[in-house]
């Protein structure tokens, strides 16, 4: 008699060959009782916090048939307080197809928030396993729109620069990276040590002087020059007090000022013609012209 896998033997009694059939048969491990068995990765899945109306990044269920037989999936859906706010997406065989033992798929669900606050709903997975339908809890934070400043790039350094001359202007992209109204709240300006050796400049897209709202996704430029008065080591930044969050954000200036050089000018090289020659006189430069006083004789 050949054994289904997992046995080790199997007790005959005389006059019972209909019950030990009926054993083999019922036996779980057997070849005729196989049943199929559902692993989830997870059993909950806690989303960060999300901005309203803002998808998040997808996560992931892997769900394996552990178990001897085909597991028939019928149906994987979300339920719950928050339907609305959770989604999944999945590779998993519907019945009449189904999960070979040890064959495994993915669910990924994503955190849309609607409104505001702790929200919370569940994956339900339907099938022939024990313990139908198997739940994955969900849970999510969902925040109010906001502004969120990004800056390009983050820091501006201006090398060499001779003292007592502007250099070129450097530019700061200032971008609304947020899904709400940027308000600068006053003059975006320059502070540190070296406030004085470094201005704003205007440019092409520059950011308005004073007060300005800037939309989600837009954008306007910061024009910086470096015009140090003595040389050395200078650094400064860039202020922008605003309503997002980390305000006031700051922009890192630095630049080393060079001290100027005295340099002798070279005496001009050529050759010159004398007033009243006929041009066949020609002195090879360089010349140097001299002065000698005379006495004057009648």
């Amino acid at each position: 008699m050949v054994l289904a896998p997992g046995f080790k033997y199997v007790l005959f009694v005389p006059g019972c060959r209909l019950l030990a059939a009926a054993l083999l048969m019922a036996t779980g491990n057997g070849a005729w009782g196989a049943e199929p068995q559902i692993t989830l990765s997870a059993n909950q899945l806690n989303f960060p916090a999300q901005i309203q109306e803002t998808p998040s990044a997808q996560q992931l269920v892997v769900v394996t048939n552990s178990g001897q037989a085909d597991l028939a999936i019928t149906g994987i859906t979300i339920s719950g307080e928050n339907i609305a706010d959770f989604a999944q997406t999945n590779n998993c065989p519907m019945a009449p197809g189904a999960l070979a033992p040890r064959a495994r798929c993915e669910i990924r669900v994503t955190f849309s928030p609607t409104v505001t606050g702790t929200l919370s709903a569940a994956v339900n997975i339907a099938d022939n396993a024990s313990g139908s339908p198997q739940t994955v809890s969900l849970k999510g934070v969902a925040t109010a729109p906001g502004a969120v400043v990004s800056f390009a790039p983050a820091s501006l350094a201006f090398g060499n620069q001779p003292q007592g001359a502007s250099s070129a202007a450097l530019v700061i992209d200032l971008t609304n990276a947020g899904s709400g109204t940027l308000n600068i709240n006053s003059e975006i300006s320059i502070n540190r040590p070296a406030s004085g050796e470094f201005h704003i400049q205007t440019v092409k897209n520059s950011c308005p002087s004073g007060t300005l709202q800037l939309a989600p996704k837009a954008s306007c430029c910061i024009g910086v020059v470096f015009a140090p008065p003595t040389p050395g080591v200078k650094s400064a930044q860039v202020l922008i007090v605003d309503d997002a969050p980390g305000s006031p954000q700051s922009i890192e200036l630095s630049g080393t000022a060079t001290q100027q050089q005295n340099i002798l000018k070279s005496e001009p090289s050529g050759s010159a013609t004398l007033p009243g020659s006929t041009g066949a006189d020609v002195f090879p430069g360089p010349l140097k012209w001299t002065c000698q006083v005379r006495a004057l004789t009648r």
